[in-house]
Protein backbone atom coordinates (compact mmCIF):
# COMPACT_ATOMS: atom_id res chain seq x y z
CA UNK A 1 0.00 0.00 0.00
CA UNK A 2 1.37 3.34 -1.28
CA UNK A 3 1.30 5.70 1.78
CA UNK A 4 0.41 9.31 0.80
CA UNK A 5 1.04 12.46 2.93
CA UNK A 6 -1.14 15.60 1.72
CA UNK A 7 -0.32 19.22 2.64
CA UNK A 8 -2.46 21.44 1.47
CA UNK A 9 -1.01 24.91 0.41
CA UNK A 10 -1.95 28.26 -0.90
CA UNK A 11 1.07 29.30 -2.88
CA UNK A 12 2.67 27.90 -5.48
CA UNK A 13 6.38 27.09 -5.93
CA UNK A 14 8.68 29.37 -7.97
CA UNK A 15 11.58 26.95 -8.28
CA UNK A 16 13.44 25.23 -5.42
CA UNK A 17 16.78 26.70 -4.39
CA UNK A 18 15.81 29.01 -1.70
CA UNK A 19 19.67 29.65 -1.32
CA UNK A 20 19.78 31.57 -4.29
CA UNK A 21 16.37 33.79 -3.55
CA UNK A 22 13.60 33.07 -0.82
CA UNK A 23 10.45 32.69 -1.60
CA UNK A 24 9.04 32.18 1.79
CA UNK A 25 6.26 29.90 2.16
CA UNK A 26 5.72 29.05 -1.43
CA UNK A 27 5.50 25.24 -1.72
CA UNK A 28 9.06 25.40 -3.19
CA UNK A 29 10.40 26.61 0.17
CA UNK A 30 8.12 23.35 1.48
CA UNK A 31 9.20 21.70 -0.83
CA UNK A 32 13.19 22.40 -0.17
CA UNK A 33 12.85 21.79 3.54
CA UNK A 34 12.80 17.95 2.27
CA UNK A 35 14.60 17.61 -0.26
CA UNK A 36 17.98 18.97 0.85
CA UNK A 37 19.83 19.37 4.07
CA UNK A 38 21.49 21.84 6.36
CA UNK A 39 24.72 21.75 8.56
CA UNK A 40 22.96 21.68 11.83
CA UNK A 41 19.22 22.24 12.44
CA UNK A 42 17.28 24.64 15.15
CA UNK A 43 13.92 24.97 15.35
CA UNK A 44 12.05 28.14 16.23
CA UNK A 45 11.26 26.77 19.77
CA UNK A 46 14.58 24.95 20.68
CA UNK A 47 17.88 27.18 20.90
CA UNK A 48 20.08 24.08 20.95
CA UNK A 49 21.42 23.10 17.46
CA UNK A 50 20.61 19.51 15.96
CA UNK A 51 22.76 17.40 13.45
CA UNK A 52 21.66 17.50 10.10
CA UNK A 53 24.78 16.94 7.73
CA UNK A 54 27.05 17.03 10.70
CA UNK A 55 27.61 15.01 13.38
CA UNK A 56 28.94 16.97 16.03
CA UNK A 57 31.16 20.28 15.76
CA UNK A 58 33.57 22.80 18.10
CA UNK A 59 33.77 26.25 18.86
CA UNK A 60 36.85 26.84 18.33
CA UNK A 61 39.13 30.17 18.84
CA UNK A 62 37.01 31.90 21.22
CA UNK A 63 34.25 31.43 18.97
CA UNK A 64 35.77 32.92 16.06
CA UNK A 65 36.18 29.69 14.56
CA UNK A 66 33.53 27.09 13.91
CA UNK A 67 34.59 23.35 12.77
CA UNK A 68 31.66 20.80 11.51
CA UNK A 69 32.54 17.16 11.13
CA UNK A 70 30.09 15.93 8.21
CA UNK A 71 28.36 12.85 7.62
CA UNK A 72 30.48 10.50 5.94
CA UNK A 73 27.64 8.24 4.76
CA UNK A 74 25.83 11.49 2.94
CA UNK A 75 25.08 11.21 -0.06
CA UNK A 76 23.66 13.34 -3.50
CA UNK A 77 20.27 11.43 -4.56
CA UNK A 78 22.32 11.04 -8.01
CA UNK A 79 24.61 8.83 -5.39
CA UNK A 80 27.29 11.46 -5.43
CA UNK A 81 29.32 11.56 -1.97
CA UNK A 82 28.22 15.12 -0.31
CA UNK A 83 32.07 16.52 0.75
CA UNK A 84 32.88 19.43 2.41
CA UNK A 85 33.37 21.11 -0.69
CA UNK A 86 29.63 21.01 -1.05
CA UNK A 87 29.39 22.90 1.99
CA UNK A 88 32.15 25.26 1.16
CA UNK A 89 31.21 26.13 -2.58
CA UNK A 90 27.46 26.93 -1.49
CA UNK A 91 28.11 28.97 1.29
CA UNK A 92 31.13 30.79 0.01
CA UNK A 93 29.40 31.17 -3.42
CA UNK A 94 26.24 32.78 -1.71
CA UNK A 95 27.85 35.09 0.33
CA UNK A 96 30.03 36.71 -2.77
CA UNK A 97 27.07 36.88 -4.74
CA UNK A 98 24.73 38.39 -2.68
CA UNK A 99 22.09 35.46 -2.52
CA UNK A 100 19.99 35.18 0.10
CA UNK A 101 21.72 31.90 1.45
CA UNK A 102 24.41 34.38 2.50
CA UNK A 103 22.65 36.44 4.61
CA UNK A 104 23.80 35.09 7.91
CA UNK A 105 27.51 34.57 6.74
CA UNK A 106 28.34 38.63 7.24
CA UNK A 107 30.96 37.99 9.06
CA UNK A 108 32.16 34.93 7.48
CA UNK A 109 35.97 35.50 6.26
CA UNK A 110 36.49 32.29 5.04
CA UNK A 111 35.73 28.47 4.68
CA UNK A 112 37.90 26.01 4.87
CA UNK A 113 37.79 22.60 3.65
CA UNK A 114 40.12 20.94 6.30
CA UNK A 115 39.42 17.13 4.62
CA UNK A 116 37.25 15.56 2.80
CA UNK A 117 34.58 15.33 5.69
CA UNK A 118 35.42 18.46 7.87
CA UNK A 119 35.34 21.82 7.44
CA UNK A 120 36.17 25.18 9.36
CA UNK A 121 34.18 28.45 9.34
CA UNK A 122 37.00 31.41 10.12
CA UNK A 123 34.77 34.25 11.31
CA UNK A 124 36.07 38.24 11.19
CA UNK A 125 34.84 38.45 14.95
CA UNK A 126 33.26 35.83 17.61
CA UNK A 127 29.82 34.82 17.17
CA UNK A 128 28.60 32.96 19.92
CA UNK A 129 24.97 32.51 18.35
CA UNK A 130 26.55 31.77 14.84
CA UNK A 131 25.54 27.56 14.80
CA UNK A 132 21.85 29.37 15.17
CA UNK A 133 22.39 31.34 11.42
CA UNK A 134 23.41 27.76 10.17
CA UNK A 135 20.60 25.69 11.41
CA UNK A 136 17.47 28.33 11.17
CA UNK A 137 16.62 28.91 8.15
CA UNK A 138 15.73 26.80 5.31
CA UNK A 139 18.04 29.12 2.55
CA UNK A 140 20.96 27.68 4.34
CA UNK A 141 20.76 24.47 2.59
CA UNK A 142 23.56 23.00 1.40
CA UNK A 143 23.20 22.73 -2.63
CA UNK A 144 26.22 19.96 -4.88
CA UNK A 145 28.78 21.61 -6.25
CA UNK A 146 29.08 19.02 -8.93
CA UNK A 147 25.88 20.58 -10.70
CA UNK A 148 25.95 23.98 -9.77
CA UNK A 149 29.48 24.90 -9.37
CA UNK A 150 30.90 26.85 -12.80
CA UNK A 151 27.07 27.70 -13.65
CA UNK A 152 24.78 30.53 -12.83
CA UNK A 153 22.26 29.84 -10.23
CA UNK A 154 19.70 31.85 -11.91
CA UNK A 155 19.61 29.76 -15.09
CA UNK A 156 20.66 26.66 -13.38
CA UNK A 157 18.26 23.79 -14.45
CA UNK A 158 18.77 21.85 -10.93
CA UNK A 159 16.67 24.66 -9.71
CA UNK A 160 13.78 22.91 -11.01
CA UNK A 161 14.59 19.96 -11.15
CA UNK A 162 16.34 19.92 -7.74
CA UNK A 163 19.14 17.15 -6.74
CA UNK A 164 19.16 17.11 -3.34
CA UNK A 165 20.63 14.79 -0.19
CA UNK A 166 17.26 14.99 1.76
CA UNK A 167 15.08 12.30 1.95
CA UNK A 168 12.79 13.01 -1.01
CA UNK A 169 13.07 13.83 -4.50
CA UNK A 170 10.68 15.54 -6.69
CA UNK A 171 8.98 13.94 -9.07
CA UNK A 172 6.38 16.22 -10.72
CA UNK A 173 5.53 19.93 -10.54
CA UNK A 174 2.12 20.79 -12.37
CA UNK A 175 2.06 24.86 -11.74
CA UNK A 176 -1.38 25.55 -10.04
CA UNK A 177 -1.95 22.22 -9.04
CA UNK A 178 0.73 20.43 -7.02
CA UNK A 179 4.69 19.48 -6.11
CA UNK A 180 5.03 15.98 -5.56
CA UNK A 181 7.73 14.35 -4.16
CA UNK A 182 8.97 10.56 -3.25
CA UNK A 183 10.57 8.89 -0.74
CA UNK A 184 14.32 8.08 -1.05
CA UNK A 185 14.13 4.80 0.14
CA UNK A 186 17.89 4.30 0.14
CA UNK A 187 18.44 7.43 2.29
CA UNK A 188 21.65 7.80 4.35
CA UNK A 189 19.76 9.22 6.65
CA UNK A 190 16.53 8.19 8.56
CA UNK A 191 14.30 6.21 6.26
CA UNK A 192 11.27 8.05 5.24
CA UNK A 193 8.14 6.23 6.84
CA UNK A 194 5.28 7.81 4.04
CA UNK A 195 5.90 7.17 -0.06
CA UNK A 196 4.93 10.33 -1.51
CA UNK A 197 4.66 13.91 -0.10
CA UNK A 198 2.70 15.50 -2.36
CA UNK A 199 2.30 19.52 -1.82
CA UNK A 200 -1.57 20.28 -3.28
CA UNK A 201 -2.02 23.69 -4.10
CA UNK A 202 -5.52 25.43 -3.26
CA UNK A 203 -5.25 29.37 -3.36
CA UNK A 204 -8.68 29.51 -1.03
CA UNK A 205 -6.79 29.03 2.26
CA UNK A 206 -10.48 27.97 3.46
CA UNK A 207 -10.61 25.51 1.53
CA UNK A 208 -6.89 24.15 2.53
CA UNK A 209 -8.53 23.34 5.98
CA UNK A 210 -11.39 21.96 4.89
CA UNK A 211 -9.10 19.67 3.76
CA UNK A 212 -7.66 18.67 6.79
CA UNK A 213 -10.87 18.57 8.48
CA UNK A 214 -12.35 16.10 5.76
CA UNK A 215 -9.29 13.78 5.75
CA UNK A 216 -8.35 14.81 2.23
CA UNK A 217 -5.20 17.06 3.40
CA UNK A 218 -2.87 16.56 6.70
CA UNK A 219 -1.50 19.41 7.40
CA UNK A 220 -1.88 22.96 6.20
CA UNK A 221 0.97 25.47 6.13
CA UNK A 222 1.41 28.36 8.40
CA UNK A 223 -0.84 31.41 8.79
CA UNK A 224 -3.58 29.43 6.46
CA UNK A 225 -5.69 28.78 9.96
CA UNK A 226 -6.71 31.76 11.64
CA UNK A 227 -8.47 32.37 14.78
CA UNK A 228 -11.68 33.65 13.11
CA UNK A 229 -11.61 30.83 10.84
CA UNK A 230 -11.75 27.71 13.85
CA UNK A 231 -15.36 26.99 13.27
CA UNK A 232 -14.10 25.36 9.84
CA UNK A 233 -12.40 22.12 12.07
CA UNK A 234 -15.70 22.23 14.41
CA UNK A 235 -16.65 19.00 12.35
CA UNK A 236 -12.93 17.35 11.48
CA UNK A 237 -12.46 13.70 11.35
CA UNK A 238 -9.28 11.99 12.64
CA UNK A 239 -7.66 15.84 12.50
CA UNK A 240 -6.91 18.07 15.81
CA UNK A 241 -5.42 21.90 15.74
CA UNK A 242 -2.49 22.42 17.44
CA UNK A 243 -2.64 25.64 18.89
CA UNK A 244 0.10 27.68 21.11
CA UNK A 245 2.02 30.93 21.32
CA UNK A 246 4.09 31.51 18.43
CA UNK A 247 8.25 32.30 17.70
CA UNK A 248 7.78 35.70 16.77
CA UNK A 249 6.11 39.18 16.62
CA UNK A 250 4.32 41.12 13.81
CA UNK A 251 5.93 44.59 13.88
CA UNK A 252 5.66 47.94 12.29
CA UNK A 253 8.79 49.56 10.82
CA UNK A 254 9.92 52.27 9.05
CA UNK A 255 11.88 53.22 5.75
CA UNK A 256 15.00 54.49 7.98
CA UNK A 257 16.40 54.96 4.31
CA UNK A 258 14.01 58.41 3.89
CA UNK A 259 15.07 61.12 5.12
CA UNK A 260 11.18 61.87 6.62
CA UNK A 261 11.48 58.80 8.84
CA UNK A 262 15.38 59.64 10.41
CA UNK A 263 13.51 61.84 12.67
CA UNK A 264 12.42 59.84 15.80
CA UNK A 265 9.73 62.27 17.01
CA UNK A 266 8.12 61.04 13.81
CA UNK A 267 8.54 56.90 14.49
CA UNK A 268 7.61 58.06 18.18
CA UNK A 269 4.43 59.96 16.97
CA UNK A 270 3.57 56.75 14.88
CA UNK A 271 3.81 54.78 17.59
CA UNK A 272 1.75 56.66 19.93
CA UNK A 273 -0.84 56.85 17.27
CA UNK A 274 -1.31 52.99 16.88
CA UNK A 275 -4.63 51.95 18.82
CA UNK A 276 -3.57 48.50 20.48
CA UNK A 277 -7.22 48.41 21.74
CA UNK A 278 -7.73 47.75 18.19
CA UNK A 279 -4.89 45.04 18.28
CA UNK A 280 -6.04 43.56 22.12
CA UNK A 281 -9.38 42.32 20.06
CA UNK A 282 -7.15 40.16 17.21
CA UNK A 283 -6.00 38.18 20.50
CA UNK A 284 -6.41 34.53 21.73
CA UNK A 285 -5.76 33.60 25.50
CA UNK A 286 -2.98 31.59 25.90
CA UNK A 287 -1.81 32.16 22.03
CA UNK A 288 -1.86 35.19 21.07
CA UNK A 289 -1.99 38.89 22.14
CA UNK A 290 -1.25 42.72 21.54
CA UNK A 291 2.73 43.10 22.15
CA UNK A 292 4.65 46.19 23.26
CA UNK A 293 7.88 44.73 23.77
CA UNK A 294 10.46 44.44 21.89
CA UNK A 295 11.56 40.86 23.07
CA UNK A 296 9.06 37.59 23.34
CA UNK A 297 8.64 37.11 26.80
CA UNK A 298 9.64 33.38 25.80
CA UNK A 299 13.16 33.96 25.41
CA UNK A 300 14.02 34.36 29.43
CA UNK A 301 17.33 34.53 29.46
CA UNK A 302 17.17 37.85 26.98
CA UNK A 303 13.93 39.26 27.65
CA UNK A 304 13.82 43.25 29.24
CA UNK A 305 10.49 43.83 30.81
CA UNK A 306 11.22 47.18 30.87
CA UNK A 307 11.41 48.05 26.62
CA UNK A 308 8.82 49.05 25.83
CA UNK A 309 6.96 50.86 22.84
CA UNK A 310 5.20 54.61 23.79
CA UNK A 311 2.14 54.15 24.81
CA UNK A 312 -1.47 55.16 23.06
CA UNK A 313 -1.70 58.64 23.22
CA UNK A 314 -2.89 60.90 20.12
CA UNK A 315 -2.04 63.94 21.64
CA UNK A 316 1.19 63.20 21.61
CA UNK A 317 1.41 61.94 18.53
CA UNK A 318 -0.05 65.03 17.24
CA UNK A 319 2.64 67.61 19.35
CA UNK A 320 5.40 65.12 18.28
CA UNK A 321 4.65 65.37 14.01
CA UNK A 322 3.96 69.33 14.57
CA UNK A 323 7.46 69.99 16.52
CA UNK A 324 9.29 67.54 13.80
CA UNK A 325 6.85 69.78 11.05
CA UNK A 326 5.11 67.27 9.87
CA UNK A 327 2.36 70.01 10.03
CA UNK A 328 -1.52 69.44 8.64
CA UNK A 329 -2.17 71.68 5.43
CA UNK A 330 -5.26 73.16 4.66
CA UNK A 331 -7.29 70.08 4.29
CA UNK A 332 -6.37 68.58 7.80
CA UNK A 333 -4.04 65.82 6.27
CA UNK A 334 -0.23 65.18 6.34
CA UNK A 335 0.73 63.92 2.87
CA UNK A 336 0.09 60.31 1.84
CA UNK A 337 2.10 56.94 3.09
CA UNK A 338 2.27 53.71 1.66
CA UNK A 339 2.01 50.46 3.97
CA UNK A 340 2.61 46.96 2.83
CA UNK A 341 2.65 43.51 4.15
CA UNK A 342 3.58 40.60 2.76
CA UNK A 343 0.67 38.53 1.66
CA UNK A 344 1.97 34.89 2.85
CA UNK A 345 1.46 36.21 6.04
CA UNK A 346 -2.23 36.89 5.67
CA UNK A 347 -2.47 37.65 9.65
CA UNK A 348 -0.75 41.07 8.93
CA UNK A 349 -3.46 42.17 7.05
CA UNK A 350 -5.80 43.17 9.97
CA UNK A 351 -2.99 44.93 11.91
CA UNK A 352 -2.42 46.52 8.73
CA UNK A 353 -5.96 47.81 8.46
CA UNK A 354 -5.62 48.94 12.24
CA UNK A 355 -1.97 50.77 10.91
CA UNK A 356 -3.90 52.56 8.18
CA UNK A 357 -7.03 53.47 10.70
CA UNK A 358 -4.85 55.01 13.39
CA UNK A 359 -2.32 57.00 10.93
CA UNK A 360 -5.52 58.30 9.11
CA UNK A 361 -6.37 59.97 12.82
CA UNK A 362 -3.38 62.05 12.14
CA UNK A 363 -4.22 63.31 8.84
CA UNK A 364 -2.19 60.97 7.09
CA UNK A 365 -3.52 59.45 3.57
CA UNK A 366 -2.50 55.64 3.83
CA UNK A 367 -3.05 52.91 1.26
CA UNK A 368 -1.78 49.23 1.87
CA UNK A 369 -1.22 46.38 -0.05
CA UNK A 370 -0.45 42.64 0.11
CA UNK A 371 2.49 41.78 -1.70
CA UNK A 372 3.17 38.00 -2.55
CA UNK A 373 6.71 36.98 -1.82
CA UNK A 374 8.58 37.41 -5.25
CA UNK A 375 7.30 40.80 -5.54
CA UNK A 376 8.09 41.74 -1.83
CA UNK A 377 11.66 40.66 -2.70
CA UNK A 378 11.86 43.47 -5.45
CA UNK A 379 9.56 46.05 -4.39
CA UNK A 380 10.93 46.09 -0.45
CA UNK A 381 13.84 44.65 -0.45
CA UNK A 382 15.92 45.30 -3.80
CA UNK A 383 13.87 47.97 -4.44
CA UNK A 384 13.59 50.17 -1.00
CA UNK A 385 9.88 51.21 -2.63
CA UNK A 386 7.86 51.59 0.54
CA UNK A 387 7.11 54.35 3.50
CA UNK A 388 6.17 51.55 6.23
CA UNK A 389 5.46 47.53 6.32
CA UNK A 390 3.99 45.33 9.00
CA UNK A 391 6.32 42.75 8.92
CA UNK A 392 7.40 39.34 10.61
CA UNK A 393 9.98 39.28 12.81
CA UNK A 394 11.82 35.96 14.31
CA UNK A 395 12.85 36.60 17.86
CA UNK A 396 12.89 33.02 19.18
CA UNK A 397 14.83 31.29 19.88
CA UNK A 398 17.92 33.62 19.51
CA UNK A 399 17.80 37.74 18.88
CA UNK A 400 20.97 37.32 16.98
CA UNK A 401 18.55 36.19 14.55
CA UNK A 402 17.44 39.66 14.16
CA UNK A 403 21.33 41.09 13.56
CA UNK A 404 20.43 40.91 9.88
CA UNK A 405 17.43 42.84 9.93
CA UNK A 406 18.72 45.53 12.34
CA UNK A 407 22.35 46.07 12.53
CA UNK A 408 24.12 48.51 9.68
CA UNK A 409 24.78 46.47 6.19
CA UNK A 410 22.86 43.56 7.45
CA UNK A 411 21.83 41.56 4.28
CA UNK A 412 18.05 41.02 5.51
CA UNK A 413 18.12 44.74 6.77
CA UNK A 414 15.24 45.76 4.17
CA UNK A 415 14.42 48.97 6.10
CA UNK A 416 17.65 50.57 6.32
CA UNK A 417 18.74 50.70 9.76
CA UNK A 418 21.66 52.28 10.66
CA UNK A 419 22.34 52.90 14.53
CA UNK A 420 25.40 52.69 15.91
CA UNK A 421 24.47 51.69 19.30
CA UNK A 422 21.95 48.90 18.04
CA UNK A 423 25.58 47.92 15.97
CA UNK A 424 27.36 47.79 19.07
CA UNK A 425 24.89 45.89 21.58
CA UNK A 426 25.02 43.00 18.72
CA UNK A 427 28.88 43.19 18.55
CA UNK A 428 29.15 42.90 22.79
CA UNK A 429 26.20 39.88 22.72
CA UNK A 430 27.97 38.08 19.99
CA UNK A 431 31.36 38.56 21.92
CA UNK A 432 29.87 37.01 24.91
CA UNK A 433 30.68 33.30 25.85
CA UNK A 434 27.95 32.75 28.49
CA UNK A 435 24.15 32.92 27.91
CA UNK A 436 23.97 35.46 30.72
CA UNK A 437 26.16 37.81 29.58
CA UNK A 438 24.91 37.67 26.13
CA UNK A 439 21.70 38.15 27.58
CA UNK A 440 23.05 41.22 29.35
CA UNK A 441 23.57 42.59 25.77
CA UNK A 442 20.47 41.74 24.65
CA UNK A 443 18.39 43.77 27.45
CA UNK A 444 20.37 46.60 26.51
CA UNK A 445 19.66 46.24 22.82
CA UNK A 446 16.35 46.27 23.35
CA UNK A 447 16.54 49.46 25.57
CA UNK A 448 17.91 50.78 22.56
CA UNK A 449 15.12 50.11 20.19
CA UNK A 450 12.48 51.43 22.71
CA UNK A 451 14.96 54.97 23.31
CA UNK A 452 14.93 55.30 19.63
CA UNK A 453 11.92 53.87 18.11
CA UNK A 454 13.78 51.67 15.56
CA UNK A 455 10.41 50.12 15.21
CA UNK A 456 7.33 49.45 16.74
CA UNK A 457 5.91 45.97 18.32
CA UNK A 458 2.77 45.50 17.46
CA UNK A 459 1.35 41.25 18.33
CA UNK A 460 2.60 38.04 19.75
CA UNK A 461 1.50 35.99 16.72
CA UNK A 462 0.16 32.19 17.73
CA UNK A 463 0.25 29.30 15.46
CA UNK A 464 -2.79 27.43 14.58
CA UNK A 465 -1.79 24.08 12.84
CA UNK A 466 -4.35 21.45 11.58
CA UNK A 467 -3.55 18.54 11.59
CA UNK A 468 -4.09 14.54 11.02
CA UNK A 469 -4.21 12.20 13.67
CA UNK A 470 -3.51 9.65 11.97
CA UNK A 471 0.39 10.50 11.73
CA UNK A 472 2.98 11.15 14.15
CA UNK A 473 5.97 12.87 13.57
CA UNK A 474 5.54 16.24 14.04
CA UNK A 475 8.48 18.53 15.35
CA UNK A 476 6.37 19.10 18.76
CA UNK A 477 6.55 15.47 19.45
CA UNK A 478 9.92 14.69 18.08
CA UNK A 479 11.75 17.63 21.25
CA UNK A 480 11.95 20.19 18.33
CA UNK A 481 14.79 18.50 16.75
CA UNK A 482 13.31 18.82 13.18
CA UNK A 483 11.90 21.49 11.45
CA UNK A 484 8.09 22.23 11.22
CA UNK A 485 8.17 22.17 7.33
CA UNK A 486 9.89 18.49 7.75
CA UNK A 487 8.24 15.77 6.48
CA UNK A 488 10.93 13.20 6.32
CA UNK A 489 10.04 11.66 9.88
CA UNK A 490 6.29 11.51 9.94
CA UNK A 491 4.75 8.23 9.80
CA UNK A 492 1.27 6.43 9.68
CA UNK A 493 0.11 5.73 13.11
CA UNK A 494 -0.99 2.32 13.41
CA UNK A 495 -3.75 0.53 15.10
CA UNK A 496 -4.60 -2.90 16.32
CA UNK A 497 -6.21 -3.28 12.86
CA UNK A 498 -3.22 -1.88 11.64
CA UNK A 499 -2.43 0.85 9.58
CA UNK A 500 -4.81 3.76 10.25
CA UNK A 501 -7.10 4.32 7.26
Amino acid sequence: MTIEFVVATPHDAVEFNDVYRNTTGSAGYLACNNIYNRVVLNEWYDINPHADLATHWECLDGARRWRFHLNHAARWQDGTPLTAHDVAYTHSHAKKMGYTGGMFLGDVEQIVEVDKHTVDYHLSAPNSGFLLMLGNFIFAHILPAHLYEGTDWATNPHNFKPVGSGPFRLVDWIPGDKVVMEAVKDHWGPKPEIDRLILKIVPDRDECVRMVARGEAHIVTQDTLTRDRMSLMDDAVDAEVLKRPGPGMALLDFNHSHESWRDERVRRAVAHAVDRSAIEKLGDPGVSQAWNHYLLGSTEWAFNPDAKAPAHDVDKAEELLNEAGRTRDANGTRGPLRLFYMDTFHGHRPLAQIVSDSLGRLGFEVTFEGLSSVDWARRIRTDGDFDLIVVGGAMAPDPEITRTKYSTGGKNNMAGHHNPDVDAAYTAARSATTLAERGKHYKQLQEIWARDTEWVPLFWYGTYYPRSTRFFGWADQLGYSIPWWHWGRIRPVTTDAGLSQ
